[in-house]
């Protein structure tokens, strides 16, 4: 069993920054801290040569959504970002992106990616009922990392009323995708994980099953937490989530991520969800409100992302080894 890890941060001193409207700085120039990283999926691993003779810098590459609502305020904010680990003091670099939707978005929180190939799903939360059609976007990006939205679903009948979805991911198991969801389950410590079959054409449509499998997940820690905030699975199968505290915009915040069950072959759909009894806590981020998990190319390091409200947003990566099985 991997250590409990805990990371008590100051998020403004922690993030990278870009130049806009916010706290002056002694020079007079003006920053703030990135906006708030609501789902997180990884997209690459890039490396350069600086130098003759020096070793190549590595850096992770992340595809990260903003969770903007479709109202007056903030209606044309972007809704994605490509935000890269840090290779200097300067800290995580952030790039906006202006992509278009076929609608507006609204409410993205989480991001799923499609093992082994370069699309996402991009998914609406579906906002504690006031979004009167919630939609699953299909993201698709070129070696170039430009991003594109190449097809659309309205999510499809679910086995529970849908009202506030924060996790969501994709395991492939036999050669078959399964889309895998839990709700954040506002007020109480526990949710269901629950996945059907999942088909997503080169043409860009996307079909979903009929049929569900589910477990019940119960986050011990923090207190009063919402029991899933963010979600991804490994190569191997094991499912990964977070839980998060969230009293308000200045917190404070309070999260941990757990192994929480197992995707293995078996059952009706092909694939069924195994629960890990108790669950594993890989990590306890005091302060933080962790709403992505993400791993790095199907396996560790495992990255997490942080909507800290009005304090932005926050990439890191966990002091964790793959836990025991």
């Amino acid at each position: 069993m991997s250590a409990v890890v805990g990371l008590n941060l100051l998020v403004l001193a922690a993030c990278g920054v870009e130049r806009s409207t916010g706290v002056s700085s002694p020079g007079g120039s003006r920053v703030r801290a990135p906006r708030e990283f609501s789902g997180i999926a990884w997209l690459a691993t890039e490396r350069r040569f600086t130098a003759p003779g020096r070793d190549a810098e590595s850096r992770e590459v992340f595809l990260v959504c903003h969770d903007a609502r479709d109202n007056d305020a903030e209606r044309d904010l972007p809704r994605l970002a490509i935000v890269r680990t840090p290779v200097d003091p300067d800290g995580i670099a952030v790039e906006e992106l202006h992509v278009d939707f076929p609608s507006v978005p609204n409410d993205l929180e989480s991001i799923a990616r499609l093992p082994g190939r370069d699309k996402a799903l991009l998914v609406e939360s579906n906002a504690d009922g006031d979004d009167p059609d919630p939609t699953i976007y299909l993201a698709r990006w070129d070696k170039n990392l430009d991003v594109e939205i190449v097809g659309s679903v309205p999510w499809p009948k679910t086995p529970e009323p849908l009202t506030n979805v924060e996790a969501t991911a994709v395991a492939t198991v036999g050669g078959r995708d399964y889309f895998v969801y839990a709700e954040r389950a506002q007020g109480s410590d526990t949710t269901r994980i629950n996945m059907t079959r999942l088909t997503v054409g080169r043409s860009g449509a996307i079909t979903f099953g009929r049929k569900w499998t589910s477990i019940s997940f119960t986050a011990p820690e923090p207190p009063g937490a919402r029991p899933a905030s963010g979600l991804d699975i490994d190569a191997k199968g094991s499912l990964y989530v977070s839980s998060a505290y969230d009293p308000g915009d200045l917190g404070p915040f309070d999260s941990a991520v757990y192994r929480a069950a197992m995707v293995q072959r078996g059952g009706p759909l092909g694939a069924r969800l195994a629960p890990v009894k108790p669950p594993q806590m890989l990590a306890r981020s005091s302060g933080l409100k962790v709403e992505g998990v993400a791993l790095v190319s199907g396996s560790f390091p495992i990255f997490i992302s942080d909507d800290d409200e009005d304090y932005g947003g926050l990439l890191r990566q966990l002091r964790v080894t793959e836990p025991d099985r």
